[in-house]
């Protein structure tokens, strides 16, 4: 059985990058699997030479709940900083080469990764943090985990002081996310059909969810947690 008291919320650090990207395969199997028809491991190996993720991002925080050391969920945010908008951007150097995951994977399949992440990239607006993915093993739902991820993500927004309110995306067929995310205040702002996703996914109409910041003093939530 597992206890909450066993799992710890971490930081997201660049040894974590393997680990988090086999859990997105492995909770996000469907769409991965609707998208390109490879194994779940060539899946996860592609998407560990094309994703990156910058732990020192000023727009951007990972996190990662662990027990025993081992990585059995992780939760993304990100949120538009006008601070940092005039601020020049360095490009990093892909860490594989696109020639070698084209040799590796096909042409095709990689495309179709490609274009599939861009498609569910959103970009939030002034004072909106955005959950971009919330996953949590297979062997390990329904134990509270996912709503310990999300608590700590309520608390990171509400101890924000340009953050008014926290937003996210659910396919319609997901019940049991949706279900979570009511418990935890979200509330279904829009639902809307999208043909470029039903064609991708085989998922047409999402939700965008919402929490919104309540009007006192800012709690502590986030720091509870650790």
């Amino acid at each position: 059985m597992i206890s909450l008291n066993s799992i710890t919320i971490d930081p997201f650090h660049e040894q974590d990058h393997i680990a988090v990207s086999r859990l997105l395969v492995n909770s996000f199997q469907g769409k991965f699997q609707t998208l390109v028809p490879l194994e779940d491991d060539d899946i996860a190996n592609l998407l560990i030479g094309l994703w990156e993720q910058d732990p020192k991002s000023a727009t951007t925080q990972q996190i990662v709940a662990k027990e025993n050391g081992e990585v059995v969920g992780t939760l993304s945010l990100k949120w538009k900083d006008t601070r940092f908008s005039d601020r020049i951007k360095i490009k990093t150097s892909h860490p594989i080469p696109y020639s070698q995951l084209f040799k590796q994977f096909g042409y095709l399949n990689v495309c179709k990764l490609m274009v599939g992440l861009h498609f569910l990239n959103y970009q939030p607006k002034a004072n909106e943090c955005y959950v971009e993915h919330l996953a949590v093993r297979s062997s390990h739902r329904n134990k509270g985990i996912g709503k310990q991820l999300l608590s700590w993500a309520i608390g990171f927004a509400n101890n924000r002081s340009e953050i008014d309110k926290l937003t996210l995306h659910v396919a319609d067929n997901n019940k049991r996310a949706i279900n979570m995310y009511q418990q935890m205040d979200f509330d279904i702002e829009q639902s809307n059909y999208n043909g470029i996703r039903r064609l991708l996914f085989k998922e047409p109409i999402w939700h965008y969810m919402t929490w919104r910041a309540p009007l006192h003093p800012r709690s502590s939530m986030n720091e509870k947690i650790y």
